[in-house]
Parts: structure tokens; C-alpha cells; sequence
């Protein structure tokens, strides 16, 4: 308990007596903010609601500060930010702008958790966040014409990785950080920023062979490291890791649905992103691959509890022979 939930409680059982379903309105200075963030009800208001219908635009700046709150808080953290789905539900049918901005996730609390140098942090997000969406578009354009025809997909690298796919026509897409009437229409109506990926759903059932991840998967204020994946049959059939392994064994062996199989594939384009932090995914001629639930990507459908997915610096990846990444960078 922080020292001031008592206090929040207080107020909002006690003195308001505020019931299920009631509106609040916290306003704060700067300094008042640790107090205020005590008065969540887990909900969203209905003058929120309508604030929404209203707005063109929303920009989203994530937290919290300290990452391990979450870690610490457990249920309770899912119970507080229970309207999520409703939110952005509504969002999209009233074709709400927005940006999601990745610089929240910069903060002190963060950068001590993860062990990285804080402004060196904040100075590469900042200027991944500068490129401009159409450049990622110019850049993205070759990779997504490749993934979007049918062929063999094969990551090779140095590391022990050698893994293949098939890729069977589905459209590629890129998060170039822009919100376009397309996006809307598609029901695509938030961007990240800084923004920089190319991804593509393959045939799920269709991985073969061995991956090695060598940049680490951020769990809440934790890494996990070393990850390696095994496929067989177009399965998953074996994974490991060096540190935190029983992070991933947890939600393995909790969830329920497909979860052996590929999700998705990502092609970092962010010329300006760096490797080493938490955005490993954007960088450009990085390999993301995921693992299990992929219905939240356009052309996946495969629903499950599980999802494991981490990035590869420095490999090469080709389509039926033709590279699109040479050793870690992006194919001319």
C-alpha cells in the first residue's frame, strides 16, 4: 500500500461516497500527482466517454513510471485497467486519431530496472520518434512487396539460427507511425511512436528449424535472455532460455488454445532507433518473431493465452533466395 491510498480511499468510500458506475473528476497540479493516481476506480467515466465523441485526435503518453508497480500489483493492475477494450472499441467507431507515445516508457524508474543509462535512452527514443512516417514508408515499401508474395521465407545467422516459413500471399503492412483514412477504415486507429516495422502473418503451421534470439525480451522490470525456439512439423516443439526461463514456462503451461504455433514475422525499419533498449523490434534490418496469439494482427486469427516473440540483430533474411536483410541490414 502506497502512503497515500489510505487516503484515497478514504475520500472516495467515505467522504464522496462514490458507487459502482459514478463519475470522479481528479484535478492536480504536477506535485499532487502521486495522490491523485491513487483515485482509480478502474473505469472509465461517462464525461470521458463523451469527450471522446468530440475529439479528432488523442495522444497517449504509457506508463507507469516504475515498471515493477505492475509486476507487484498483479490482478489488481488488469482490475484497474479494465476498460481498455471498451475504450478503444470506442475509439474506433467514433474514428478517433491517436499516438501512443513511447517516450513514457522512459523514466527513471525504468531505465534502473532494465539497467540502461537513462538519457542515452531518452536521446535514441527522441530521435527514432523524429523520422518521418512517409521516410519509413519509402524505406518499408521493397519489404512489404516481398512479404506479401508466396514463397519460402529463411532467417540465417551466425548464432545457431536457421529457421524457415512459408509466406502464402497474405498483405503486408507497415507501422509507419501515420493514421490515415485507410487505417480508420481498417479499424486501425492508433500509431506508436517511434514507429519503424513491416510485418507479415506467414502460414502459422508452416515453421521449420531452430531460432536463436540475441537481444532480450524486457517482462516487467525483467529479462529474459538467451531465448532459443525449436520448430517442427510447423510447431513448436521445444524453447529455452538462460535467465527468467520460468517466466515463460508459467504462461506455457497456463494457457489454452493454439499455442505452438507461428504468429507473426516483423522487419525492423526505424533508421534512427538503436539496439539495446526496449525497442529493439523497430530497428532497422532487426527480425522480430512471435510466437501464439496473433488475432490482434491483420490476417492472423489464430486466438491462444500465449505469446512469445523477441527480436534478432544481424541476420539475413531471404524470400525464395532473394535477400531482403544481409547480415542485419536492409537489402538495396
Amino acid at each position: 500500500m502506497s502512503e497515500y491510498e489510505a487516503l484515497a480511499k478514504n475520500v472516495i468510500r467515505r467522504t464522496l461516497h462514490i458507487q459502482p458506475k459514478e463519475n470522479v473528476i481528479v484535478e492536480t497540479w504536477n506535485h499532487g500527482l502521486p495522490i491523485a493516481t491513487e483515485s482509480k476506480l478502474g473505469q472509465v467515466g461517462s464525461h470521458e466517454w463523451k469527450a471522446m465523441s468530440e475529439a479528432d485526435g488523442y495522444v497517449f503518453i504509457p506508463g507507469p513510471a516504475d515498471i515493477t508497480k505492475i509486476r507487484e500489483a498483479g490482478k489488481k493492475y488488469s482490475a484497474a485497467t479494465a476498460y481498455n477494450d471498451e475504450w478503444y472499441r470506442r475509439a474506433k467507431r467514433n474514428r478517433l486519431r491517436g499516438a501512443r507515445l513511447g517516450l513514457g516508457y522512459v523514466t527513471e524508474g525504468r531505465a534502473r530496472s532494465y539497467g540502461f543509462d537513462e538519457p542515452a535512452w531518452r536521446a535514441m527514443v527522441l530521435e527514432a520518434s523524429s523520422v518521418d512516417g512517409q521516410q519509413i514508408v519509402r524505406i518499408g515499401r521493397k519489404v512489404t512487396r516481398e512479404l506479401a508474395k508466396k514463397g519460402r521465407l529463411e532467417i540465417t545467422h551466425p548464432n545457431g539460427t536457421r529457421f524457415s516459413c512459408d509466406l502464402v500471399g497474405r498483405p503486408a503492412g507497415i507501422e509507419d507511425g501515420i493514421v490515415t483514412k485507410e487505417d480508420l477504415d481498417a479499424g486501425e486507429n492508433m500509431a506508436n511512436i517511434p514507429a519503424g516495422e513491416a510485418f507479415v502473418v506467414p502460414d502459422e503451421k508452416s515453421g521449420d528449424g531452430t531460432i536463436v534470439f540475441d537481444r532480450p525480451i524486457a517482462w516487467l522490470g525483467r529479462w529474459i535472455r538467451d531465448v532459443r525456439v525449436a520448430f517442427d512439423g510447423g510447431r513448436m516443439v521445444k524453447f529455452s532460455a538462460s535467465e527468467n526461463e520460468d517466466l515463460i514456462r508459467s504462461d506455457w503451461d497456463e494457457a489454452k488454445g493454439p499455442k505452438d504455433l507461428l504468429g507473426y514475422l516483423d522487419i525492423g525499419l526505424n533508421p534512427r532507433a538503436r539496439s539495446g533498449f526496449l525497442q529493439d523490434a523497430i530497428v532497422a534490418g532487426n527480425v522480430y518473431v512471435a510466437v501464439g496469439a496473433n488475432d490482434e494482427v491483420p490476417g492472423g486469427k489464430n486466438k491462444t493465452d500465449f505469446y512469445l516473440g523477441a527480436s534478432i540483430s544481424g541476420a539475413t533474411v531471404t524470400i525464395d533466395g532473394r535477400p531482403i536483410i544481409r547480415k542485419g541490414a536492409l537489402a538495396a
